[in-house]
């Protein structure tokens, strides 16, 4: 399955293909989009709160990295 990743799938065969499981599946699979996408959102809310909770300015990539390593 994880070669799906490399292989260019438009919507109508993700369609097509969803629409061939039985329902039960269908629910699961859309459960499971769904709960992967909140996961993604909170994570996203809880990161943005702790940028604020410690006042972490907006940083490069490295600036960011000596920041997250230094012992206070």
């Amino acid at each position: 399955m994880p070669k799906l990743r490399e292989i260019d799938v438009n919507y109508s065969q993700v369609r097509e293909l969803v629409g061939q499981l039985e329902f039960k599946k269908k629910m699961t699979l859309i459960r499971e989009i769904i709960r992967e996408k909140e996961y993604k959102n909170s994570f996203y809310k809880y990161t943005e709160s702790l940028l604020k909770k410690y006042e972490i300015p907006t940083m490069k990539e490295d600036e960011l990295d000596t920041f997250l390593h230094q012992k206070n």
